[in-house]
């Protein structure tokens, strides 16, 4: 059996607050980041089952700042699998 890898997704609405939480992070289009994460679910690894998890940015700082941790790109890869779970269960 495979394995679930939750990836951190945002609305259209939601991006410009994602760009301004995290500077440098994401210098292109929101087109560019929807190719770019459909890109990487290509990618993924053979017996990988991939969801896209919607999250909300606000939600996604207020966790950061009470787990102590920096908004990049671990701990959003963190926050997808926490909140993908959480929406499995649910």
């Amino acid at each position: 059996m495979g394995y679930i890898v939750d990836i951190f997704f945002v609305s259209e609405s939601e991006y410009p607050h994602l760009q301004a939480a995290c500077p440098g992070d994401f210098p292109f289009t929101y087109a560019q980041f929807v190719a770019r994460v459909e890109d990487g679910i290509k990618h993924m690894p053979e017996g990988a089952a991939v969801r896209k998890t919607n999250v909300r940015v606000e939600e996604f700082l207020t966790w950061c700042t009470e787990s102590k941790v920096k908004p990049d790109n671990k701990s959003r890869a963190r926050y997808a699998s926490i909140v993908g779970h959480k929406q499995s269960l649910s």
